[in-house]
């Protein structure tokens, strides 16, 4: 089974971003990956996936998340990815943790099976 969320995590992981599908216990920077939508046809995925940057200080947490957004569009993008759109990008205060992080919004073409 292939998964838009996995191999992002693991391209992020690669990069040298410490990258999870859900906030760990302990750390103030790390990056975030869920699929928040998206859609199938043709035996192509369509994922809708919010990558959120989670940092100290909010001024990193945007400048990661620019790094991310710049090589997702520009450079190798994770296995299986065949195009990338950044929807929108913006800072997202967490009140429960009290981390800044930024919100990068893309949508994609993978592949849909291994």
């Amino acid at each position: 089974m292939y998964s838009a969320v996995v191999e992002m995590i693991q391209w992020l992981t690669d990069l040298g971003y410490e990258a999870y599908s859900y906030p760990p216990k302990d750390g103030t920077s790390f990056v975030t990956i869920e699929r928040t939508g998206g859609s199938v046809a043709d035996m192509v995925d369509h994922p809708t996936l919010a990558i959120q940057v989670w940092e100290a200080y909010e001024d990193v947490a945007e400048v990661i998340c620019l790094e991310i957004r710049n090589l997702l569009l520009t450079g190798d993008t994770p296995r299986g990815f065949y195009r990338v759109e950044a929807e929108s990008m913006y800072p997202w205060y967490d009140e429960e943790t009290r981390c800044p992080r930024y919100q990068l919004v893309i949508n994609a073409t993978t592949q849909l099976t291994v």
